[in-house]
């Protein structure tokens, strides 16, 4: 199972228009996406947070609270997920309300419309398009912006690509211990995910709280409910290896994203 989780390769795809790609980047963190010009994608997702947001839970446009923790961005585009159709869920969800943009389409589109800039990139990225301006191309140079938010030189992705010596030994026996008690089973290949169901474990220390409902705020607390069997030294073994998936989030344009922990609020 190690030499399994050291040789999968990472998913891709072909590489967008560098115009998509910067539109999409433009829009994650433009607020005027949302109806009332309060959040943007970049709200929830934050750069220095891994791309989430330290909340227990996430907080729409208006002040309602989710009932989900915000999942990292890291290694999207490499996980098996529909990036267009998920980037169209926070701005067209009422229940609960996210970027409140159902009903308001035209109104938020008609900004982008009226901005010289944001002219151009939609022309250039939709290049054969008649109606340019639509949320569904919004989140399509949304989804082209985040598969380019990677994380690929972790001590764990250095130590796969052949330096032994890049995971300390306490990872290395995290990693075996990470096989024999089945965690691989959920959290698997080299990102340590499945789709949508199964959040990555990639940049974990700077993501916290976890759990589905945020409900856990350390990673001893996880440990806890997941593998109260774990002593102490294969609890110090697992979060080495644990922290050997930290590495600097890539995106296009903005270079190297270097991460932060914030403690969960």
């Amino acid at each position: 199972m190690i030499a399994l989780l050291l040789a999968v390769a990472m998913a891709s795809r072909a590489p967008s228009r560098p115009a998509l790609i910067e539109l999409g980047r433009l829009l994650f963190f433009d607020p005027r996406l949302s109806a009332n010009r309060t959040q943007s994608c970049a709200s929830c997702h934050q750069p220095e947070l891994a791309y989430t947001d330290a909340r227990r839970v996430a907080i729409g446009s208006t002040g309602e609270h989710h009932t989900r923790n915000v999942p990292t961005l890291t290694n999207i585009g490499a996980r098996g997920i529909d990036l267009e159709r998920q980037a169209m869920r926070p701005m067209l969800r009422t229940h609960p309300i996210e970027l409140g943009a159902l009903g308001h389409e035209r109104e938020i589109m008609s900004r982008f419309a009226n901005d010289p800039a944001y002219r151009d990139l939609f022309a250039r990225g939709f290049p054969s398009t008649l109606r340019r301006f639509t949320m569904r191309n919004a989140a399509r140079a949304i989804a082209a912006f985040e598969r380019t938010l990677t994380s690929t030189d972790a001590p764990f992705d250095r130590a796969a690509a052949g330096d032994h010596d890049a995971m300390p030994a306490g990872a290395w026996r995290g990693l075996q211990l990470f096989s024999a008690r089945g965690c691989a089973s959920c959290h698997a290949g080299t990102n340590f995910s499945r789709g949508d169901d199964v959040p990555t474990l990639r940049n974990i220390v700077s993501t916290a709280p976890y759990m589905r409902d945020g409900s856990a705020n350390t990673i001893e607390e996880v440990f806890d409910r997941h593998a109260p069997q774990l002593s102490c030294d294969e609890r110090a073994s697992m979060t080495a290896l644990l922290e050997s998936l930290s590495g600097p989030v890539m995106s296009a344009n903005g270079g190297a994203q270097k991460l932060v922990t914030a403690p969960p609020r």
